[in-house]
């Protein structure tokens, strides 16, 4: 065997064991591609991309707890035992917010079902809101617009009692205004069939031909708000008329608001309180970055009076404790005297 063959058979050999190794070579199949849960940003925080959709989401809520005493806040039946009832609720609040951009705006949902636990007894399941908004239009079942055009009456107070300052869930049809420059309108067709029940008066309001209508002004100047709305309310053939002013300076925010009732002989879904007129008064101060002191005042034609004062304190952000005290003055018609009661509630919450 000369050189020349041994290096033939050489090469021969290298080439053999080199194919053996390459038909055995082991190669890495390409990852498949993640999708991860991207931010969402354009319609505030806490959104995020429903994967694979444009569509935003956002999930919230809250748990609650309060606990309670005094007849003022319900534990007895008018005009009351003695003042020295309590009563506990523990409420579970799931929100859920969606938002679209489409050629005609946001297209956007919003839900929030409630779970109450009074008393450790009574157990309470219950939509509060569910509605779509699209272009300035609101369909579904909310705060009636006489309520929400004009903002709350309790100013971050935890109860109302009898001068309830208008309607809340029904199912409408609602188109709102923004001119972008301060002034805004609302225009409401709700359905006046909804029961409401507000722990002290319950109304029933029946099926009609027409529906109830509802219709508002506003303007926002930034340190002062005018706005007015007005509700008719189609089976009692009557409605109600509110005007309200807020004004803020520094760390003192104000309200003022006053109701008319085109019949003060009748309640009816709008005008919820006795009488002709009612007046409902409020400020808030910010105490310090944790603490925010809170005060209001109701009063009506009817001889009712009722007031409250809590200090909103946040023990870490998303955690909130109010303790509050209240009074309320009413006449009992059937006694023929006037009741008065005090009580107090603290409220444990914490939002997420």
């Amino acid at each position: 065997m000369n050189i020349k063959s041994l290096l033939l058979g050489s090469a021969a050999a290298l080439a053999a064991v080199s194919g053996a190794q390459a038909a055995d070579a082991i190669v890495a199949a390409e990852p498949e591609p993640m999708e991860y849960v991207r931010v969402c940003d354009a319609f505030g925080t806490g959104y995020f991309y429903i994967p694979g959709t444009e569509t935003c989401l956002k999930i919230g809520g809250y748990v609650r707890v309060d606990i309670s005493g005094g007849d003022v806040n319900g534990q007895n039946t008018f005009p009351g035992g003695g003042g020295d009832s309590w009563n506990t609720r523990t409420r579970v609040a799931l929100r859920l917010s969606s938002a679209t951009d489409t050629e005609y705006g946001a297209l956007k949902t919003y839900t929030e079902v409630r779970f109450d636990r009074d008393n450790n007894t009574d157990s309470d399941t219950y939509l509060q809101e569910g509605y779509i908004e699209l272009g300035g239009f609101l369909v579904g079942y909310t705060d009636s617009a006489y309520s929400s055009f004009t903002g709350f009456g309790n100013n971050n107070i935890n109860d109302y009692y009898d001068v309830d300052y208008g309607d809340f869930q029904s199912t409408q049809l609602t188109y709102k205004y923004d001119t972008g420059a301060g002034f805004t309108a609302v225009f409401s067709i709700e359905d006046g069939s909804d029961s409401n029940d507000d722990g002290y008066n319950t109304y029933t309001n029946y099926d009609s031909y027409v529906p109830n209508l509802v219709a508002g002004v506003g303007y926002n100047g930034g340190v002062w708000q005018l706005r007015a709305v007005g509700g008719y309310d189609d089976y009692a053939e009557e409605g109600a008329i509110k005007v309200r002013g807020d004004v803020t300076f520094g760390p003192v925010s104000l309200f003022a608001m006053g109701g008319w009732n085109t019949d003060g002989d009748v309640q009816n879904k709008y005008a919820r309180w006795d009488g002709d007129w009612a007046v409902w008064l409020g400020g808030t101060y910010s105490l310090t970055e944790k603490a925010t002191i809170n005060a209001g005042v109701n009063f009506d034609d009817g001889d009712n009076v009722e007031a409250a004062l809590n200090v909103a304190y946040q023990v870490v952000p998303g955690f909130t404790v109010i303790p509050e005290l209240n009074y309320r003055s009413d006449m009992d018609e059937k006694a023929g005297r006037e009741a008065e009661d005090w009580g107090g509630v603290i409220r444990f919450q914490r939002n997420f």
